[in-house]
């Protein structure tokens, strides 16, 4: 399971992370995170120069929702 992280609360709305920072900050592998955005239970990343990026505003989103599930 991916938990609440607050490293995320640091990124700039605007701005793309990718997929292996992402996971970094999550401490999770890239398989897992490709495996819950496949069952809706994560943000979907986008393809920027053909490379995964997630919006930074849909993990801030997501973290939040967590926030809240575990309060």
């Amino acid at each position: 399971m991916i938990e609440q992280n607050d490293q995320i609360e640091g990124l700039n709305p605007d701005g793309f992370t990718t997929m292996a920072n992402v996971a970094k900050l999550y401490d999770v592998s890239t398989s897992t995170l490709r495996r819950y955005w496949t069952d809706g239970k994560f943000p979907e990343p986008i393809l920027l120069f053909s490379k995964n990026y997630f919006r930074n505003s849909d993990l801030l989103e997501y973290n939040r929702r967590l926030e809240h599930e575990t309060a």
